[in-house]
């Protein structure tokens, strides 16, 4: 079913995977989000003609969002780089020697009902901003952290992907886009299986071959004739 009105409503089951040095750790919940915006930061190119502008093309660069949440104490750390280093035990710290962390991020995407599914991942995410957080004393609900993230590109030149459950037809990259995203994942496969296909085909006889296989076989001679 190709999908042509999604009403977007809730945003669920964050998920983010935090950078090694050469793979990804095991998937990690994000934790309870409240709500996810996003805005893209553009390089406009224009080409000037005899002093008037005849082209302007706007070039993404990277997206900027802000994410308000529940986050778990682990990767709200991991996050923004808090630290136990030089520290007795249970003590963390932050200040000009942390760094944000950088992670593959996925949720889903659901509209009012909860029957039209949207899966969405950012394969180059970085926390930014800081922490930013306040607490009301006497407030009748439990305070949510607020913070920003930049989406940088991917090895694919990309900075986001997206897909309607209805319309991905792969299930691996269903099952695996919340734990396992990667842009490897979702790349398309079938013009390499093509070419495995093709190498296993047996090849046809060539002239080559002909032209040997009738040279291996004696012409009569004229004392056979005799």
């Amino acid at each position: 079913m190709v999908v042509t009105t999604f009403d977007q409503y809730k945003v669920t089951n964050g998920t983010v995977r935090w950078k090694t040095a050469d793979s990804y750790d095991t998937f990690q919940k994000l934790g309870c989000v409240g709500t996810l915006g996003l805005e893209t930061e553009l390089k406009t190119v224009v080409k000037i003609c005899e002093g008037d502008e005849v082209m302007s093309v706007d070039i993404p660069t990277r997206v900027n969002g802000t994410l308000v949440l529940h986050m778990p104490v682990p990767v709200f750390r991991k996050a923004f780089g808090l630290s136990n280093d030089g520290l007795t035990s249970g003590v963390y710290s932050y200040g000009t020697n942390s760094r944000p962390s950088t992670g593959i991020v996925a949720f889903d995407v659901e509209d009012l009902f909860g029957e039209l599914k949207k899966k969405i991942a950012f394969p180059n995410l970085t926390f930014s901003g800081g922490m930013n957080w306040q607490i009301e004393n006497g407030g009748e609900e439990i305070a949510m952290i607020e913070t920003s993230f930049k989406a940088l590109k991917d090895t694919n030149s990309k900075f986001y992907y997206e897909g309607f459950d209805s319309e991905i037809t792969n299930e691996d990259v269903k099952t695996k886009w919340s734990e396992e995203f990667t842009p490897e994942l979702v790349k398309n496969t079938a013009e390499g299986t093509a070419v495995q296909m093709s190498r296993m085909v047996e090849p046809e006889s060539t002239d080559l071959e002909t032209v040997v296989e009738e040279e291996l076989e004696p012409e009569s001679t004229d004392i056979e004739t005799e």
